[in-house]
C-alpha cells in the first residue's frame, strides 16, 4: 500500500488526479476519478496491442502497472521532468510563453518539426489534439523532445489501425492536419503561413 499524501499532489485532469511517487522521482501515480473510465480503457487497449513497442516509443510515456494506494487503485507511469529535475512544460505553456517572448519562437518551431518527424516515425494513434497533453521535455540545455501523456488510442470497436501500419499512418496524417489547423486558428499571431504550410506537408 502506497500512502499518497497532499504534498505529493501534482495536478488534476478531466479523468485523473496525479501524484508523485513517494520514493521514486521518476514515477507518478494516476488515480482515476471514476471506474470504469473510457479514456483509460482506450489507452490500456492500445498499450496492450503495442506490446513491447510501447516502451520503445520515445513519444509515449512508459507505463509500469497497477498499485494499491491510500486513494484507491493507482496506475504507475513514468514522470516526465527536465534534465535539471524541473517539471517539463506543456506545449500549450510554450505557445503562451512565445506570445510574450518572441525570442523563443525559433526554438518552438524546431520542437514542432522534430515532433512531426518522430510522430510519423512512431505512428502514435491519438484520440485528440490538445496541446496540454504534450509535454516538452528538456533533456539537455539545448535539446528537447515531446512526450505524450494522455489521449491515445482509438475507440473503434475493431481498431485495425493498431495492427496495420498503412491505416495507422492514415490516421496519424488526419490528426496531424487537425493539429496544424488548430495552430493556425489559435496562434496566427505566432506562426507564419509559410511555416504552417511546411508543418502540414507530408514527405
Amino acid at each position: 500500500m502506497i500512502n499518497l499524501t497532499d504534498d505529493l499532489y501534482l495536478g488534476t485532469g478531466m479523468h485523473k488526479t496525479v501524484y508523485a511517487h513517494p520514493t521514486d522521482k521518476n514515477l507518478c501515480i494516476k488515480i482515476l476519478h471514476t471506474m470504469p473510465d473510457e479514456d483509460w480503457e482506450r489507452e490500456s487497449r492500445y498499450r496492450k496491442a503495442l506490446g513491447k513497442r510501447a516502451n520503445e516509443m520515445t513519444l509515449l510515456t512508459k507505463y509500469f502497472g497497477e498499485i494499491e494506494t491510500s486513494k484507491g487503485k493507482g496506475y504507475v507511469f513514468e514522470r516526465v521532468h527536465d534534465y535539471d529535475d524541473k517539471p517539463s512544460k506543456t506545449m500549450l505553456n510554450l505557445f503562451e510563453d512565445a506570445i510574450h517572448d518572441k525570442n523563443i519562437l525559433a526554438n518552438l518551431e524546431k520542437i514542432l518539426f522534430d515532433f512531426k518527424h518522430t510522430y510519423f516515425a512512431e505512428k502514435i494513434l491519438l484520440a485528440g489534439i490538445d496541446a496540454d497533453n504534450y509535454l516538452v521535455q528538456r533533456i539537455s540545455p539545448t535539446e528537447n523532445r515531446v512526450r505524450i501523456i494522455d489521449n491515445v488510442g482509438t475507440s473503434a470497436f475493431i481498431p485495425l489501425a493498431y495492427y496495420f501500419d498503412s491505416l495507422a499512418e492514415k490516421r496519424a496524417k488526419k490528426y496531424w492536419l487537425m493539429f496544424v489547423k488548430e495552430l493556425s486558428n489559435r496562434y496566427k499571431i505566432l506562426f507564419s503561413e509559410e511555416f504552417l504550410r511546411k508543418l502540414a506537408e507530408f514527405e
